[in-house]
């Protein structure tokens, strides 16, 4: 098994290596605990000399280089002041009109319709089925008499 150099490792972890490269490096790393241990030390030392960050103004200096949000004005037919004109006027419109009223007379004569026919039983038809298909047979019955 091949080890790799302390230069190796820094290389891989400030990403100066080929893709093939890091991919062997990554594959050592799974299968030799030497390598590991190496690389971890590596990784000590890179975070060591990392610069250290004024936490205090860090927020104020991102938020400032972020770009302004610019707020879009809403153009007149997308507020929602006119959205109820809109509705107001046509239920005005509608209400006028006789709209609503010939609705109402539309299920008045639906529920009338309905009222009118008085729903029969499953068993009550069957019994006159069968009341009506006895009379048959007496009425057969007594022409052959």
């Amino acid at each position: 098994m091949r080890h790799f150099s302390h230069e190796e490792w820094i290389n891989y972890i400030n990403g100066k290596l080929p893709e093939t490269t890091c991919e062997e490096l990554e594959d050592h790393l799974f299968s030799c605990d030497q390598c590991l241990e190496i690389y971890m030390k590596m990784i000590d030392r890179q975070a060591e000399e990392l610069p250290l960050i004024d936490y205090s103004s860090f927020t104020d200096e991102i938020m400032a280089e972020l770009p302004q949000k610019k707020v879009r004005k809403k153009t007149f037919y997308q507020r929602t002041l006119f959205h109820y004109a809109v509705a107001a006027a046509i239920t005005l419109t509608l209400m006028t009109t006789g709209f609503f009223q010939s609705i109402t007379g539309v299920v008045t004569i639906v529920e009338a319709s309905s009222l009118s026919k008085p729903e029969q039983s499953v068993s009550n038809s069957l019994m006159e089925k069968a009341l009506a298909l006895f009379e048959m047979i007496d009425i057969k019955q007594k022409e052959g008499q």
